[in-house]
Parts: structure tokens; C-alpha cells; sequence
């Protein structure tokens, strides 16, 4: 297993191949383009490895960071390009941060994960205290956190009434359960998981309707 998380900030590597598990977190503060690669390889080498040896990829395939999402994505293609036979997860970031609440916090009820959408809008999904999603994702506007509700937020973003940080082993974890489940997708049909259209998209569709008005 090659676990990869760049949805965010910190990007998140862990690996499980042949009995042997390492991990890298990186404040890569959105720069993984020049550093996820190189961090992969140096796991791997440090326990005298190479991508050949491992069998299946996990990868977050968002809400989170636009660019880092492709980032990721494009990366676990390019890894499996030179193996004959793996396997490919998939994990929303959502999935991940009701997991890492639920190990470290026992809930006792429902709780909604949330993860900041920027212009005053954040990504939501409802689960319940075993870690079943009961809604879909969407786009809320930031008045939703008005509600008498548990929200569980990203640290690094500061926003909800309860706070995690991700980290590597919860995440290698995660992957590997629904590696045992075999919840397995097609590396050609993976995509990233968006929800809405990126700030550029907005600002760009904004000022074309300005320019109509002119």
C-alpha cells in the first residue's frame, strides 16, 4: 500500500509493503508539486523498496485544494504506469476526517465534517458516531455553523466547535480497511472530488456577467 493525501496543506504519504510501514507528513503549505514525489521515493529507499513492490494506492480524491487534488491524483497515475497488477482506493477527505474524530473522540451522536470553501462558504457531509455518511457533500454558506450541531473542522482552518488534525497513520489505517473490503476503483475513471467550481472559475464567470452589463 501507497497511501497519498495532498488536499490540503499538510500532505499525508504512508506506506505498507511487505511488512514494512513508514510515514511522511509534509507542511508543504500547498507545494507538493516539488515535494510529494521526492518524499515517496525517500520513504521507499529508506526501507529498500521501489514502487514495483507494492500492490495497491490509496489516494484522497477531495473536497479539499484544487490544484493539490491533481497533484495527487496525476502522481498515484504516474506510480501505477509501471506496475502490471495493483489495486486503487479512493478517500474522500471527508471519510478520512470522520475517522480520525471518530478514533479520537467517541462520538455519542451525529456530527457534520467540515472543510473551508472560501468567499464566506464551506464544504459539509453529515455522518453518525459509527462513521456512516448520511448525507451527500455539498456547499454550504458559513451561516450553517449557526446550527445547534456538532461540527468537526480541520485545525489548520480554525473553523467548527469541535477541531482535528490529520495525520498519517489514520490515514494509512483508513486505507487499509477499505483495501480489506476490497472497495476498489478503476485508475482510468478516478476523478476529484470538486463539488463546486474553483475560485478562478467564479471570479472569471463573475466578471464576464459584468462585462454584460456594460
Amino acid at each position: 500500500m501507497i497511501a497519498v493525501c495532498s488536499a490540503f496543506k499538510k500532505g499525508l504519504i504512508g506506506i505498507n509493503i511487505k511488512g514494512k510501514k513508514d510515514y511522511c507528513e509534509i507542511d508543504a503549505n500547498c507545494g507538493h508539486s516539488e515535494k510529494m514525489l521526492p518524499a515517496i521515493d525517500d520513504l521507499l529507499s529508506k526501507n529498500g523498496l521501489s514502487v514495483v513492490d507494492n500492490d495497491c494506492f490509496a489516494v484522497v480524491i477531495g473536497p479539499g485544494s484544487f490544484t493539490g487534488l491533481r497533484i495527487s491524483l496525476g502522481l498515484i497515475k504516474g506510480l501505477c504506469a509501471g506496475i502490471s497488477k495493483f489495486n486503487v482506493v479512493q478517500i474522500t477527505s471527508f471519510e478520512l476526517m470522520a475517522y480520525t474524530y471518530i478514533k479520537s473522540f467517541s462520538p455519542k451522536t451525529d456530527f457534520w465534517c467540515l472543510i473551508n470553501a472560501l468567499s464566506g462558504n464551506i464544504f459539509v457531509a453529515k455522518f453518525n458516531k459509527n462513521g456512516k455518511q448520511l448525507t451527500e457533500e455539498k456547499v454550504e454558506d458559513i451561516s450553517f455553523l449557526q446550527n445547534k450541531e456538532v461540527f468537526v473542522g480541520l485545525q489548520e482552518e480554525n473553523i467548527g466547535n469541535e477541531k482535528i488534525e490529520l495525520n498519517c497513520i489514520d490515514f494509512l489505517e483508513l486505507a487499509e480497511i477499505k483495501n480489506k473490503q476490497e472497495n476498489y476503483v478503476n485508475i482510468n475513471n478516478i476523478q476529484p472530488l470538486y463539488i463546486r467550481k474553483s475560485q478562478a472559475e467564479d471570479d472569471l464567470e463573475r466578471k464576464e456577467k459584468n462585462l454584460k452589463k456594460i
